[in-house]
């Protein structure tokens, strides 16, 4: 096919991803407003996903092939779900934003050349874009425009409709975007860029953000090789101070936004700091089990019984992904939705031997990513943010790949 088509596509592609945080935050405003509109944010991503299965087919047949195998395990799990239980509107949701961030995935990994349209550099730039969005609706929320985070005005998160997948969506744009500082930039730079989205993720006022970006920062220094012999008085410094600075205004934020008083409160109603860090999600847990899970058949267990049987029996989803997906989809749940991070983690462990702090730091951040899906939820099933799944793994990979290169493997 003709080289200007192929560009024309990538570019409509840029323009798709680049216009995403945009969408979701006119589809919230619709929703606050409560204006007789249907959800242009379902829509505009299944159209999204259409047109990346074509360019799939077209430019990178088995990696279209490997997602044609996701795609009839789903279409199975769905379909088993139709003939018995009947409501599987959710359920389709669910997997077009799964399959979504395989098929952007793929594609990426295909696009890795070097010369390619795609560079990690781009996609470190639309991250970048996604948090300005994001810091705009919680700029928003703060200021009584939109909504806040939690009732009693804790917060903010502006017109965008999930608060917790934003902030995960927060916390992906701004780890990547602190890892290519890191490559490209000196550390006092990584540093005013860190306090920069630290004062944001301070005002998103949730615990997975707060604790989330001091860690994806320690990993950044370390991924840019700052903690070595001559660095280390530096590090130290900046380190003592920073914590410092940290610990008196980080205490006096959560404490002016009454935060602080919701964790106590969470604390004393779910019996200790476990119910608190969970947000009571054990109960969830329990009412899912009792009302949904015992019940299991064989075929239950194996392809799920569906988003909308789930919120049917309990009201609500478990917010504990690897539970949602595989009561949802059964066994096809967590292969779909947490294959991405299972190559991510084969990618960082391929790179050990050429950059060791490097692999290390992205094994952490996986680790760290998947551990807020196992505890706060809304991460690997995410709306908003499975374009910048996508995007986190295909940089990951991007950057192994010029290491090969750079090897002459």
């Amino acid at each position: 096919m003709d080289v200007k088509v192929k560009t024309c596509l990538d570019i409509t592609l840029l323009m798709f991803l680049v216009l995403w945080p945009a969408v979701d935050t006119l589809n919230g405003y619709f929703y606050y407003q409560e204006a007789a509109i249907p959800s242009i944010s379902a829509p505009y991503k299944a159209l999204g996903f259409i047109g990346i299965v074509l360019m799939l087919l077209v430019y990178h047949p088995w990696h279209f092939f490997q997602l044609l195998i996701m795609i009839a395990l789903v279409v199975a799990s769905i379909c088993y779900q139709m003939l018995v239980y009947g409501a599987v509107t959710e359920s389709i949701t669910w997997a077009v934003r799964g399959l979504l961030t395989l098929a952007l995935l793929f594609y990426l990994i295909g696009e890795s050349a070097k010369g390619s349209f795609w560079s990690r550099r781009k996609i470190a730039s639309l991250m970048l874009l996604y948090f300005v969005a994001m810091a705009a609706n919680v700029a928003l929320g703060i200021f009584g425009i939109g909504e806040s985070q939690y009732a009693g005005g804790i917060g903010g998160k502006g017109f965008i409709i999930a608060g917790n997948e934003m902030s995960y969506l927060m916390l992906a744009s701004a780890s990547i975007v602190l890892f290519y500082i890191a490559e490209n930039r000196n550390v006092w730079v990584l540093s005013s860029v860190f306090l920069v989205l630290l004062f944001f993720f301070l005002m998103k006022a949730t615990k997975v953000a707060m604790i989330g970006i001091c860690l994806a920062y320690l990993y950044a220094l370390i991924h840019g090789g700052y903690f070595n012999v001559k660095r280390i008085p530096v590090i130290y410094i900046l380190g003592l101070v920073g914590t410092l600075v940290m610990l008196m205004l980080g205490y006096q934020f959560i404490q002016a936004t009454g935060l602080l008083d919701r964790i106590l409160y969470l604390y004393s109603l779910h019996g200790g700091i476990w119910g608190a860090l969970l947000s009571g999600r054990t109960t969830f847990v329990h009412t899912a089990y009792s009302s949904v899970i015992v019940n299991f058949s064989f075929l239950d267990v194996l392809l799920g019984v569906g988003v909308d049987k789930l919120r049917a029996a309990t009201g609500s989803i478990v917010e504990i992904d690897v539970i949602d997906v595989w009561v949802a989809f059964g066994v096809v749940g967590p292969i779909l939705f947490y294959f991405p991070w299972l190559l991510g983690t084969g990618y960082a462990i391929s790179i050990f031997k050429r950059r060791a702090n490097s692999s290390i730091c992205f094994l952490l951040l996986i680790g760290m990513i998947v551990g807020v899906s196992l505890t706060a939820g809304h991460v690997v099933n995410s709306g908003i943010a499975s374009s910048a799944t996508a995007l986190l793994i295909a940089y990951l990979y991007m950057m192994k790949m010029e290491l090969l290169e750079a090897r002459g493997v």
